[in-house]
């Protein structure tokens, strides 16, 4: 069956409630909540990506460095 071209990939995460996977999403969410241009180069990147990044994992490796410098930060 051919993709439509309409449709969009949703990427859902479960973490327990105590693990340090979600404290450290949790602080990124916080981060960017409280850094308005933070949240804007990470727009940015995002949107960069979107159009280049040849698959999911190129994206989401594209998004590491900037996503560590912020929690390097906390």
């Amino acid at each position: 069956m051919k993709a439509e071209k309409h449709l969009v990939e949703r990427i859902f995460l479960l973490h327990k409630k105590d693990s340090k996977e979600l404290a450290r999403h949790l602080a990124f969410r916080d981060y960017l909540r409280n850094n308005r241009q933070a949240a804007i180069e990470y727009e940015d990147l995002k949107r960069n990506l979107a159009l280049t990044a040849k698959d999911r994992s190129s994206y989401t490796s594209g998004k590491t460095e900037f996503i560590n410098k912020i929690l390097d930060l906390q």
